[in-house]
């Protein structure tokens, strides 16, 4: 821990300073006359440099310019032989010289010392000027180098160089090997530490000079360096804190040489001087702003790194371009403002938040803007297709977040977005079509679960919330739901913004589209009502909620999801998915009217449990989730409690499906689950089924997997009969007849009945 000297006030304390810095300052200088004549080592002198820098340090602030020059003196004589001296002391001198600048002599450093530490500085750190690629093997020595080289910048040593604002012409050459050193530092220096400390001594140079001409010659190379630096071929390579810095070295420089108010200064200073200046200013800006953009094309190649403190820095450069280089670098426009809505898409919600009110606040200043975003906007919407058919999950879900912000951003604006929005719900429907199309088709397993299984699990009621979960049906595994995540990220903007619209137009499609593309349109229709959880079907039940008004678009979606799935499972037009898709309407439907919906089970209940036969495992399971959130909202107590209450509707059901001999084996499945759910009390409603069950046997006894399968359903009958106490054909024990016996008639009754026969023809 450094312990700064408390500065004492009068001729005292200055003489207490004085008499603590002599001893090792002299035995220093003494150390250092002996080296040169061999008498010392130059550990000795690493020694007693070692003893001067606590010295320094607990001094602080209290130094002052004349103390500054005294114990500068032996340290010139260490510099003086820093070529037979190691590494070690010469790094030690530094960091005294690091103390003297930036808390003695601080900006009363005279003119001729700046330039010769100047001099001396860029000789330590980068080697002399004819050899300028020359290294330092210690890495310690060219890092604090560059540190005393930012202290001196910042002790406004470039200014005293100049002359009524302008750099003189025999200190240009210097401060042009300076700006080498430095950018050979940022782009080749051996080590993180170097580099920022060469980073920050540019950016001192760069505030401190006070000659836009003298720094419009650096600026190239300055601008090609630090582009170097940041767009090498792995970027994430590089330490952050690099690519940070220097993205900011390089805003602070185009901001001082490429500012409109820059230049409008530089402009008017030009025509004092030379009389056409401005010809001459208009060429150069023009040749240098085509130059400029190559270059940042390189540094928004950033915009995905995922350090915060890189997008920061890259927010705030291109923010910095459009407000503050408007007029120079206009031709960047379009390319900046689209790095910053991409530095608004891929962060958490905080910083998203704060990003975007920055970006919203930069359009309302500058509203030439909003219409260079629209135009950014279209160009994505119709490239949103083509996208999501690509397999570059990367490229889709920046595409499809570089949307969503724009939206944002825009409708945070008042802007109108009518035609955008009839070519964005378009471009939707294609895009997930388009997704679906190239996802990988999911196996269809051969080891789903049995009627006794799906019966077992739906004794379990509502209790088993992640089997009342229904998982996406277009979008599997962990990209497809960060796809889907963004997709309806898009769909909730559009319902925001012209839900009915919108919902008019895919319903309208409905019937028309097929294949994937009639998929994604009842998709888009499920993204457009509200989510489906168990959790808040849960709290409308306790809360005793009213149900929603009905929706025309979503009766007609659900009128049409019945009849997809009226159709058999064998049909082959249906896919998994369509069926799955149509379930999850039904369940939104279920949701939104509650109670309302029982008398709907008539129609809908009997296909949601042929699909719990079903052999495609996501099928079944969607359709037990299915059914478990339709008991929910019916207010059962459970999916079994459902299937009991309304065994009559299903056994008509499958009545009708059983005198078509239809032999799929769902139908037999769905009636051994209903046999095993409701037991004996189902028994006597099963005449007509189990009179088409042995028609059929006798019709296709050949088929062992039908005949084992209808016996399997006969069994269960007979196992739940045989469970039963009392007869299950009669309410009691004694067996009463609905009519009364017949008996025959006697030969006068049939006499007398003949008699009146005829009578009553002759009348």
């Amino acid at each position: 821990m450094v312990i700064c000297w408390k500065q004492s006030e009068g001729r005292e304390g200055r003489e207490e300073r004085i008499i603590m810095l002599k001893p090792p300052c002299v035995e220093l200088n003494q150390v250092v006359l002996r080296f040169k004549t061999n008498k010392s080592l130059s550990k000795d002198v690493i020694g007693k440099l070692e003893c001067l820098v606590p010295v320094l340090l607990r001094f602080g602030t209290s130094l002052d310019d004349k103390l500054a020059d005294y114990v500068f003196v032996p340290l010139s004589y260490v510099f003086g032989e820093r070529k037979a001296l190691p590494a070690r002391a010469i790094e030690l001198a530094l960091q005294c010289l690091h103390v003297l600048i930036s808390s003695g002599w601080r900006d009363r450093l005279s003119s001729d010392l700046g330039f010769q530490l100047l001099l001396l500085l860029s000789f330590v750190a980068g080697g002399d000027v004819v050899d300028t690629k020359t290294k330092h093997a210690d890495e310690e020595v060219g890092a604090i180098a560059c540190k005393c080289l930012g202290s001196l910048f910042h002790a406004s040593v470039a200014s005293s160089l100049s002359e009524n604002g302008a750099i003189q012409v025999e200190h240009i050459p210097l401060l042009g090997h300076v700006v080498t050193v430095l950018l050979d530092a940022v782009t080749d220096g051996p080590s993180t530490e170097v580099r920022l400390s060469a980073l920050d001594a540019l950016d001192a140079l760069i505030t401190s000079i006070p000659d836009q001409a003298a720094l419009k010659s650096f600026f190239p190379g300055i601008v090609s360096s630090l582009t170097k630096a940041v767009s090498l071929r792995s970027p994430q390579s590089r330490p952050y804190k690099v690519l940070e810095r220097s993205i900011r070295c390089l805003e602070q420089v185009l901001v001082k040489v490429l500012g409109d108010t820059a230049l409008l200064l530089g402009k008017d200073h030009d025509e004092h001087r030379l009389g056409n200046g401005e010809d001459e200013s208009s060429s150069w800006i023009k040749a240098t702003s085509s130059q400029v953009k190559l270059a940042l094309g390189n540094v928004v190649s950033l915009r995905g790194h995922d350090k915060v403190q890189v997008q920061d820095a890259l927010f705030s450069l291109s923010t910095s371009v459009l407000q503050k280089c408007q007029k120079s670098l206009s031709n960047c426009t379009t390319m900046m403002l689209e790095t910053l809505v991409a530095l608004c898409s891929e962060v958490d919600e905080t910083v998203h938040t704060e990003r975007l009110n920055k970006v919203i606040v930069t359009l309302d200043s500058i509203p030439e803007l909003i219409d260079v975003l629209k135009e950014s906007l279209y160009d994505w919407i119709v490239a949103l297709p083509r996208v999501m058919g690509s397999n570059d999950v990367i490229k889709r879900k920046r595409t499809i977040q570089l949307i969503s912000a724009s939206f944002q951003l825009l409708s945070s604006t008042g802007t109108e977005l009518g035609l955008l929005n009839d070519l964005m719900v378009s471009n939707l429907q294609s895009s997930v079509s388009a997704v679906s199309r190239s996802s990988i088709p999911q196996v269809v397993s051969s080891v789903s679960e049995g009627p006794l299984e799906v019966t077992r699990m739906l004794q379990f009621g509502n209790a088993d919330v992640t089997s009342s979960s229904l998982e996406p049906v277009l979008f599997a595994g962990a990209s497809g739901k960060d796809i889907m995540i963004s997709l309806q990220a898009l769909t909730g903007q559009l319902k925001a913004l012209s839900k009915t619209p919108v919902l008019q137009r895919l319903v309208d499609a409905l019937r028309t589209s097929t294949g994937d593309n009639q998929k994604a349109n009842l998709w888009l229709i499920l993204q457009l009502f509200d989510d489906m959880k168990l959790e808040e079907f849960e709290a409308d039940k306790l809360l005793n909620l009213p149900p929603d008004e009905p929706d025309p678009f979503l009766d007609d979606a659900y009128a049409y999801s019945l009849q997809i799935l009226e159709k058999s499972t064998y049909d082959d037009k249906v896919d998994w998915q369509m069926q799955a898709l149509s379930l999850q309407i039904i369940a939104l439907q279920a949701h939104r009217q509650n109670q309302d919906f029982r008398p709907e089970l008539v129609d809908a209940l009997y296909p949601i449990l042929e699909r719990m036969g079903s052999s495609h495992t996501a099928l079944q399971h969607h359709a037990i989730a299915t059914l478990r959130i339709v008991s929910t909202a019916c207010n059962y107590p459970s999916a079994s409690a459902l299937i009991i209450s309304n065994a009559d509707y299903l056994v008509n059901s499958l009545s009708l499906k059983l005198n078509l001999f239809d032999i799929s084996p769902q139908a037999s499945q769905v009636m051994l689950m209903m046999v095993r759910l409701c037991g004996e009390k189902l028994i006597p409603y099963l005449d007509d089924p189990i009179g088409s069950i042995f028609m059929i046997l006798a019709s296709y006894h050949g088929y062992p997997r039908l005949v084992e399968s209808l016996f399997e359903v006969l069994n269960a009958i007979v196992e739940e009969g045989s469970k039963s106490k009392n007869d299950l054909l009669t309410d009691s024990s004694e067996l009463k007849p609905k009519h009364p016996p017949y008996k025959p008639p006697s030969i006068l009754e049939a006499t007398s009945r003949i008699s009146a026969l005829r009578t009553r023809q002759q009348q």
